[in-house]
């Protein structure tokens, strides 16, 4: 009984006679538009000026009716001939603007969904790159190792002197060349870790800024007294720390300590300063008086392998991994890498540090605040 049909009619639950005749008026409209769309430019035209005809004529009949005085048969052609004069210029030009504005519509649509199948390729072969590297590091490290352990026996001579001196010339070698390669392997690990989304700066502790400083000068200062450059630091307030990964944050300032180094000629200079700026960030600044870099060449250093081609004496080669990595590392922190140079002008690359990784170093006992 509950299920029988309302005697109002089939229009289903909800519906009124108004929303059905509402929903025959679009699906009428809908299917006018369509034979539009098939049609001719011309014949399109043709059909639009047709309906505004009819409708000027009955239009001029409804007053004529209400009048009581219906129109004369001068008047309705005249009527018909204003309204197809007025009405055929006015159309075309639609009718030409929609077409175009569909085509331009089609265009759009097949151009998004050709850039979201190169957007799904590009980051598949992204990560597919980087499981590549991650995995072939993870190889190549073991072996290497060894490589690294064997050698430093030999050159040391743990069991024995080494009668050929040569032989620990080439042990030496194979330990130094081991231990770069590991180092190399190490970084693109790394970076390779943070492009996937797995690097993580939760494990992150609070450490005086200038101790990280400090740390990464005594490690690039035997590089600056080969290369014959001095290393200034401008005084860091011991109370100046930092939320972060400490060793993430050395390896950066190494990075870009190193190439401060080896661009810049004998007799040269790099500053490091540190500055808290407004809101309470902090940007860590190392300049130096080397050979400088145009605009494309920064863009160049900060690619993953990319190498400056104008250096002069390039005696440095490099990986072109270290200023991407410490770009990465920065970002990780939710800080920035920025670099300021210019051809035969020095380099200035500024470490910021975001507000919620700066903080006050007060005596052990007392509470440290963020700024």
């Amino acid at each position: 009984m509950g299920n029988a049909p309302s005697p109002k009619g089939q229009a289903g639950r909800g519906t009124t006679p108004d929303s059905v005749g509402g929903d025959r008026d679009r699906h009428a409209l809908a299917g006018f538009d369509r034979l539009l769309g098939r049609a001719s430019l011309p014949m399109a035209t043709a059909l639009v000026v047709g309906a505004v005809v009819i409708a000027a004529l009955a239009l001029h009949l409804l007053i004529g009716w209400m009048l009581r005085a219906p129109p004369p048969p001068s008047t309705l052609v005249a009527a018909a001939l204003v309204a197809a004069l007025v009405a055929t210029p006015i159309v075309a030009y639609a009718q030409n603007l929609i077409r175009s504005l569909a085509a331009s519509r089609r265009t759009l649509k097949r151009m998004t969904e050709r850039l979201a199948v190169a957007l799904h390729e590009a980051e598949q072969a992204g990560h597919a790159k980087s499981r590549f590297l991650a995995d072939m590091s993870h190889e190549l490290r073991t072996p290497l190792n060894a490589i690294i352990g064997f050698s430093d026996i030999i050159r040391e001579q743990r069991f024995g002197p080494v009668e050929n001196v040569k032989y620990l010339d080439y042990a030496r070698d194979i330990n130094e060349s081991g231990i770069h390669l590991l180092g190399i392997i190490s970084d693109i690990l790394d970076l390779s870790k943070i492009e996937r989304g797995k690097g993580d700066a939760a494990q992150a502790s609070e450490f005086a800024a200038v101790d990280a400083v400090e740390m990464a000068m005594r490690m690039i200062r035997s590089l600056a007294e080969r290369q014959r450059v001095d290393i200034e630091l401008v005084p860091i307030a011991p109370t100046l720390g930092l939320l972060a990964i400490e060793r993430m944050v050395r390896q950066v300032l190494i990075n870009i300590l190193s190439n401060a180094v080896k661009f810049t000629p004998a007799g040269g200079i790099v500053r490091i300063t540190a500055e808290r700026l407004g809101g309470g960030a902090l940007a860590i600044a190392v300049s130096d008086s080397g050979f400088g870099m145009t605009a494309e060449d920064i863009k160049v250093a900060l690619t993953p392998f990319g190498q400056v081609a104008n250096v002069p004496n390039r005696i440095h080669a490099g990986t072109g991994l270290g200023l991407p990595l410490a770009k990465a590392m920065m970002e990780m922190h939710g800080g920035n890498l920025s670099i300021q140079s210019a051809l035969h002008q020095g380099t200035r690359v500024v470490l910021t540090f975001p507000p919620d990784r700066v903080l006050t170093l007060v005596p052990a006992g007392q509470s440290q605040l963020a700024f």
